[in-house]
């Protein structure tokens, strides 16, 4: 299908979009939350696709939205086990690592998520057990709603004091837009 671009416009070829974002579309129907997401990282990767990526072109992947349609995966929200602690809210990225650390049969995971009844995804952390379900401690009382994420080797995890998001600090995203998982 023809784009706006091929006709003068300036919109991305949208086949290639969808190509991308459907390697994370969710076996079932999305939910409303979940193409809130979806069309939300749609957006992104088209608008990256009108940008210039002479320094980034040998680069695996051009943006942290591309690395996560690449290597991302659905987890399925539920609700906070009793031996889970709530944590503090905007602190998503510290109280995941904390979490996982308690709790070594959780693996921390990042990506993009929605919060229940919000329209706007936002980068978050939080632990999925080894059956693919949210163990979020950040968002225990406001309940995620979609979560689309990538479960980050070990050596990758942030490290106290900063425990900055893997995903939104420089020094470990350029490495792994640069070089792959």
């Amino acid at each position: 299908m023809p784009s706006d671009a091929d006709s003068g416009g300036v919109l991305a070829d949208v086949t290639t979009v969808r190509d991308v974002v459907g390697a994370v579309a969710p076996a079932r129907r999305a939910s409303p939350s979940e193409q809130v997401l979806l069309d939300w990282l749609e957006l992104h990767l088209a608008l990256e696709g009108r940008l210039d990526h002479d320094g980034t072109a040998s680069w695996k992947h051009r943006s942290v939205y591309e690395l996560v349609a690449a290597h991302g995966r659905w987890f399925t929200p539920a609700a906070l086990p009793a031996e889970v602690q709530a944590l503090p809210e905007r602190q998503c990225f510290a109280n995941a690592a904390a979490t996982e650390q308690e709790h070594p049969h959780l693996a921390y995971t990042e990506g993009f998520a929605v919060a229940d009844g919000s329209p706007v995804p936002t980068a978050h952390a939080w632990c999925t057990d080894a059956n693919g379900y949210v163990i979020d401690p950040t968002w225990s009382d406001l309940g995620g709603s979609a979560y689309l994420g990538i479960v980050l080797p070990p050596p990758l995890r942030p490290r106290a004091p900063r425990n900055w998001g893997v995903l939104e600090a420089p020094d470990s995203l350029y490495r792994l837009l640069r070089d792959g998982l």
